[in-house]
């Protein structure tokens, strides 16, 4: 077992293998080369995790069952739910379209809830550590894919432009939602994973070298154990290959990036919807929704959606491509800049998903045929698609291999910890 007072951590931003103490600490632990996010840190509250996880699936099955808006239109009523655009939209012909939404409302929210349970579960009863391998190691992504936060703002863009079709009145599942963000923070904020890790034996030791031979440092991907073992042993706490970084991570994040970027061009050149509106018949694509706000002098949340849904894929596409290109050509300079653009589109990435949201949202509410109606089109799933691949390219994309370019990162800048 490792030392209780100190461990070997290794940043996932820049890959500097560094000590840090661990014990009793409720405060983040900050990398220091680049200022990254370490794993461990908090003193994980178990009651209070507990606590908030079930009241997140409390309220997870309340927003399901709850509508999102009641909408009365020409004299009929229609009433919208989570789940009522995803129908709407496989009727429509756009599957695909309705899978993402059900993946990111649903899918994630309810493994990643699943996933802090069992580990808490887990936790109590000592369970064998093979019963936690599999949920620890995907909390983080389901954490990233859950998007109920960025739905509720779609909600919001779409309230706004229905205001001036006919009555509509926000339902329960919105306070439901916005209930469910807070308590789902809570709870991630009680639960350290790497805390979780720690409680679970492993046979040998890991972050010591070979006294015969120098034995690099290699962080396993889904436990984040640094083992002093090569690349390609398993890992000494779960037995997972060891990886020293991610496989083919350039040429990965170059094909999903050259995919989204020319996905680009049809996702803001088609419409997204087509709007039947008192027999008038109009288009819309991303930029005359933007346009639209703006007509109805809502200048912040014009440039909310103008931000989040042309400029940030935009951004993704630019700034992936040059960290790829700079880490190809083994560029040295600026690496602190270049590692915070990272972080920066890992983070906005997901929001981009908002006009997705709110045109599953309109093509669920007004459906009033040759009076009122809101037709989805291949536009809402090209530029979904550019989202989807642009996330995965970020997931792609090895940071560290900024760092280990430069020559930064290597035997003899860890020599100093053995």
């Amino acid at each position: 077992m490792p030392d209780t007072l100190t461990t070997i951590l290794e940043c996932s931003d820049c890959g500097l293998v560094q000590r840090a103490g661990l014990a009793g600490t409720r405060r983040a632990l900050r990398c220091g080369r680049c200022d990254g996010d370490l794993p461990g840190g908090p003193v994980v509250q178990r009651r209070l995790a507990a606590c908030a996880t079930a009241g997140a699936a409390l309220l997870l099955l309340i927003a399901f069952q709850e509508p999102v808006f009641d909408m009365h239109l020409a004299g009929r009523f229609a009433t919208a739910g989570l789940l009522s655009g995803p129908r709407v939209l496989v009727a429509r012909g756009l599957p695909e379209l309705a899978l993402v939404v059900v993946s990111t409302l649903l899918l994630a929210p309810l493994a990643h809830l699943s996933i802090l349970s069992l580990s808490l579960v887990g936790s109590w009863l000592r369970a064998p550590r093979r019963f936690l391998f599999l949920p620890l190691g995907l909390l983080e992504s389901t954490r990233h894919w859950s998007m109920g936060d960025v739905y509720l703002l779609g909600a919001l863009v779409c309230y706004v432009r229905l205001r001036d079709w006919g009555r509509v009145e926000i339902g329960s599942a919105v306070a439901a939602l916005i209930a469910l963000r807070l308590v789902t923070i809570a709870a991630d904020k009680a639960l350290d994973p790497s805390e979780l890790w720690q409680r679970i034996p492993w046979t040998r030791p890991a972050a010591r070298a070979d006294a015969r031979r120098a034995v690099p440092y290699v962080a396993c991907a889904w436990c984040k154990l640094v083992n002093a073992a090569a690349e390609g042993e398993p890992c000494a706490r779960c037995g997972r290959t060891l990886r020293a970084r991610k496989r083919n991570s350039l040429a990965r994040t170059g094909a999903l990036l050259l995919t989204a970027g020319c996905l680009t061009v049809p996702a803001n050149a088609l419409p997204v919807m087509e709007m039947i509106r008192f027999g008038r018949f109009e288009t819309d694509t991303i930029y005359s929704g933007v346009v639209e706000l703006v007509h109805h002098d809502l200048w912040g949340l014009a440039i909310v959606i103008f931000v989040a849904s042309i400029v940030i894929p935009l951004i993704k596409v630019v700034v992936l491509g040059l960290l790829l290109w700079t880490t190809s050509q083994q560029r040295t300079g600026y690496l602190l800049l270049r590692t915070r653009a990272f972080r920066f589109v890992h983070y906005v990435g997901r929001w981009s998903m908002v006009d997705v949201f709110a045109v599953t949202l309109l093509v669920s509410l007004v459906h009033v045929g040759v009076l009122a109606s809101v037709l989805p089109r291949y536009g809402a799933v090209a530029f979904c698609a550019v989202v989807v691949l642009t996330m995965w390219a970020t997931d792609a994309f090895d940071p560290r291999l900024m760092w280990d370019a430069a020559g930064q990162n290597g035997p003899e800048k860890q020599r100093r910890l053995r």
